[in-house]
């Protein structure tokens, strides 16, 4: 089966695929636009325990899901899991000073926990902590979560709206489906 997803942007992509995947489909291909949809149909693939493969394809990119059984809702909710989640690149409103310092000061903290995050979520103006002029010492703390497991997700979206998609220091260009997922999958989300 394949799925003509060109000129969609993700999530869509994944979305298409996964409701295909999940009814137990088998020879799913896509055919996307760019490297960033195959990422994240790479991410879907990697998921659902059916990895990817792709290759170029007229002006875009063939991703082909592997054969298989689809773990579906395979994630699951884990007592204990969180996630936090920026959507701004300040803890508060009033003094962006002192909210982007509190921002830093709880990324430190968390890299420092015991039970650390299963993921960094960033969105909207949070991109702006991870790209672009951002704190050296929140690229290395957030280097350190990821080292010890966590995932940390970057709104592409974001990124290309505020013009610094080539600027991400740390985490991985994701998506809303991703962002989302992450949400769903863990006990609670923090938001910063």
């Amino acid at each position: 089966m394949r799925i003509d997803a060109k000129g969609k942007q993700c999530p869509i992509p994944v979305i298409m695929a996964k409701k295909e995947l999940e009814a137990g489909a088998q020879d799913v291909e896509i055919v996307v636009d760019g490297q960033v949809q195959v990422d994240n149909l790479s991410r879907l693939g990697d998921s659902l325990g059916r990895p990817v493969t792709s290759e170029q394809f007229e002006e875009g990119f063939l991703v082909k899901f592997a054969n298989g059984e689809t773990k579906v809702g395979a994630a699951g909710v884990q007592d204990g899991s969180y996630a936090v989640f920026f959507n701004t690149n300040a803890i508060g409103t009033n003094n962006s000073e002192l909210g982007g310092n509190l921002a830093k000061m709880a990324i430190f903290t968390l890299s420092e926990s015991e039970q650390i995050p299963s993921y960094v979520l960033f969105m909207n103006e949070g991109v702006k902590l991870v790209a672009g002029e951002c704190e050296p010492q929140i690229v290395e703390n957030l280097s350190t979560l990821i080292e010890k497991g966590a995932k940390v997700l970057v709104c592409g979206t974001c990124l290309s709206y505020y013009g610094i998609k080539e600027e991400l220091k740390v985490g991985t260009v994701s998506n809303m489906y991703d962002i989302l997922g992450a949400m769903q999958e863990v006990s609670k989300v923090i938001k910063l």
